[in-house]
């Protein structure tokens, strides 16, 4: 069939149409996905700015004592932590933790990527978070929102002016003498951890428990997770002796000892006679950072 020149005239336009849409597409889209890109760069770069200004200022007053350290270092915590939104299930498992669902949970200071320690510097992703109630301090996986350390929380203290000393509170202990053998306090602190399993991340049933011992009223207990071990390689240079399996001359020298040690993720905690846990550390959430 042969087209005509009436058929050609309506397909011509919407061939030019196309090619213009084709032209838009290929040069004028990437310049706005560019303005994009740079519309989020001003809000980061002001943060970083601010970061950086916060943690100068904290290091030309090191006196942690001093209201401009203190200023400083609350504007900087406060700057880097994630949203309180973010940070809502990690309140309520404290509140948990302690049995009050209204008790106050202040939210301290972030600690930021940089293994093991948590003393990086990428001030956008907190590797743990610290938080403090009912006198408490509670260390917190930011990825999980998990309970991982729980003690006593910083006690601030100072000076008065007739050159006494003050302190802050310690937290409420109880020590009601409610469980005073090993074999009675092993089923409560069991019980307290089934039941809050879903607050530490951390399950019991697949541990050894040991007993560890008392002093004062308290009693000291562990599980281990011997299905996951975690070997390292230890090497120590100097005085070491040379009889010793693995011990080697190095290219200076000197005499070393090279060793392998095994470590298991365990929680240990620390429960007094009438029930209460006091202390409480998973040490297996050190131990996968290494």
């Amino acid at each position: 069939m042969t087209m005509t020149h009436k058929n050609k005239s309506r397909i011509l336009p919407a061939i030019l149409f196309l090619a213009v849409v084709t032209i838009f597409a290929v040069v004028l889209a990437p310049r706005f996905l560019g303005q994009s890109k740079v519309v989020q760069t001003p809000q980061t770069s002001a943060k970083d700015k601010q970061v950086t200004e916060l943690l100068a200022k904290m290091s030309e007053n090191p006196n942690k004592d001093s209201q401009e350290y203190a200023e400083a270092r609350q504007e900087f915590c406060i700057l880097t932590a994630r949203p309180a939104a973010q940070r809502e299930k990690a309140v309520a498992n404290i509140r948990q933790f302690l049995g009050m669902t209204d008790i106050p949970v202040e939210f301290v200071c972030s600690r930021f990527n940089g293994k093991p320690d948590d003393s990086g510097t990428d001030y956008n992703s907190p590797a743990s978070e610290t938080y403090e109630a009912a006198r408490f301090s509670f260390t917190v996986d930011p990825k999980t929102n998990y309970i991982v350390e729980t003690g006593e929380a910083e006690r601030r203290w100072g000076t008065k002016v007739d050159g006494t000393r003050w302190f802050e509170n310690m937290p409420e202990y109880d020590d009601t003498p409610t469980y005073t053998t090993s074999e009675a306090i092993k089923p409560v602190a069991e019980a307290f951890m089934i039941k809050n399993k879903d607050i530490f991340g951390v399950d019991i049933t697949k541990m050894t428990y040991q007993f560890e011992g008392s002093k004062i009223g308290n009693f000291f207990v562990k599980w281990i997770d011997k299905s996951k071990p975690h070997t390292k390689d230890s090497v120590e240079c100097g005085d070491v002796d040379q009889k010793r399996e693995g011990a080697y001359k190095n290219d200076q020298g000197v005499w070393c000892l090279k060793s392998i040690y095994t470590t298991y993720p365990t929680v240990n905690m620390t429960i007094m006679q009438s029930g209460q846990v006091a202390v409480y550390d998973n040490d297996g959430w050190e131990i996968e950072k290494l």
